[in-house]
């Protein structure tokens, strides 16, 4: 009687253990992807987007799946975080320098739309499917 207790209650735990697929490399990618939709500010943007890559790197990842989308998930947040720097530059130092202002601008759409694409490659590898961010 004990024994089969024992095993029943050992069968509910693997149950609910293998249920939970909402591992930390996924809730980090969903948090950056958010992140990205909703904060306007790019100042503000950078500073939540490099905490969450932050996180992002220190995440273990218990499959090859999970592996693959850190890396490409970290590669995504690193364009992006490139891409806003240049946004931030085109803003804050190209006034009136138009040859400035359209290479920064010109730096700004390609880095943030490989971003994009690299973050939903990650999605794709975790099974998520990632629609567009933040127009791309």
């Amino acid at each position: 009687m004990r024994r089969t207790a024992a095993a029943a209650l050992l069968a509910v735990l693997l149950v609910a253990g293998c249920g939970s697929s909402d591992t930390s490399v996924k809730r980090d990618l969903l948090r950056g992807v958010a992140q990205i939709r909703t904060t306007h500010d790019p100042k503000r943007l950078q500073t939540e987007l490099r905490r969450t890559l932050t996180r992002l790197r220190r995440d273990r990842a218990s499959t090859a799946a999970e592996r693959h989308a850190r890396e490409l998930a970290t590669r995504g947040l690193e364009a992006t975080l490139a891409g806003i720097r240049s946004r931030i530059d085109f803003t804050d130092n190209d006034s009136g320098n138009v040859e400035a202002a359209t290479r920064d601008a010109v730096r700004a759409d390609r880095r943030l739309a490989r971003g994009a694409r690299l973050l939903r490659a990650a999605g794709l590898a975790l099974g998520i499917r990632i629609g567009p961010l933040g127009g791309r």
